[in-house]
């Protein structure tokens, strides 16, 4: 049953250190309970991928669906093969650098994951169709590997007619959303872009240049989603001072938080080197699956 309550709909759909409260038609399950195969009648054949015995936890707001999974790699395996026997035009299965995690929609729990199922369908689909849509919400189901010492690529299993894809597929993709002509995937992508990599200096400059956006909800979108960079955005301090001088109320709070986050960060520099390095891990991986 799907059902209207209070939902941080900017965590869900952009990363954000200053959501929103909206009211959303969206559930969460907790566990691994049977999810209504009905539900899923757009996408033939998924049906056992969202509902495999890994899920720990699974959200569903106006059709943008993550189902979130923990296991061994024999489960991992599992939740791959039968990913690519789904009757889908594409397959495409994403290897980032992990660990990972989600929060509920109060933020009242923390859930680490491994892997993850992203689905579009309802309200969120009509986002796809909108100039560069595509590229951030996929028309096709996704699925996510997010690589630590708990995932060993040598053990991956990859079935035949999947297409792997790195994190840096995934920044291409996303930074053509910034140049959209709609102004809520411009807003989106900013944060969509850098919860993708909070490491990434060419990102986080890429999504300072919305500052100057001519939508201000844009602007605001930027703005909060440059404290994601953490220390990194430090060399962007002198801008977003400068920008404090304005009579947007709104904007000028967001700066001020955002300022104080940067300003307060801490020292990530370890996180982004093991970042870094299974990120070069991945590629030669999926190198190495291309011979």
């Amino acid at each position: 049953m799907r059902r209207a309550f209070p939902v941080l709909l900017s965590g869900l759909l952009i990363v954000s250190c200053l959501p929103s409260l909206a009211w959303a038609l969206g559930e969460e399950t907790f566990g691994n309970r049977r999810l209504n195969a009905l539900n899923y009648k757009d996408w033939p054949g998924i049906e056992p991928v969202i509902n495999h015995e890994s899920r720990v936890y699974h959200v569903w707001v106006n059709g943008n669906e993550h189902a979130y999974y923990r296991g061994d790699i024999d489960a991992l395996n599992d939740v791959l093969q039968k990913f690519a026997a789904t009757n889908q035009k594409q397959h495409e299965i994403v290897l980032r650098p992990g660990p990972a995690s989600t929060k509920s929609f109060r933020e009242t729990q923390s859930i680490p994951y491994q892997w993850d199922l992203h689905l579009v369908g309802g309200l969120a689909r009509a986002m796809a169709k909108k100039d560069q849509g595509g590229k951030i919400w996929n028309l096709h189901p996704m699925l996510s590997i997010y690589v630590d010492e708990t995932i060993p690529l040598d053990q991956l299993k990859i079935p035949a007619g999947v297409t792997l894809l790195e994190l840096a597929d995934l920044e291409k993709r996303f930074s053509a959303g910034l140049t959209s002509t709609d102004i809520t995937v411009r807003g989106w992508d900013a944060g969509q872009l850098a919860g993708l990599n909070p490491y990434s200096t060419s990102n986080m400059n890429a999504i300072a240049k919305l500052l100057d956006d001519n939508e201000v909800w844009v602007r605001l979108n930027a703005a909060g989603a440059l404290s994601v960079f953490g220390k990194k955005a430090t060399p962007l301090l002198p801008d977003l001072r400068a920008r404090l001088d304005t009579d947007d109320e709104a904007f000028k709070k967001r700066l001020t938080e955002t300022i104080k986050i940067i300003e307060t960060a801490p020292d990530n520099s370890e996180a982004e080197k093991q970042h870094q390095k299974t990120r070069e891990q991945i590629h030669l991986f999926l190198k190495a699956q291309k011979k």
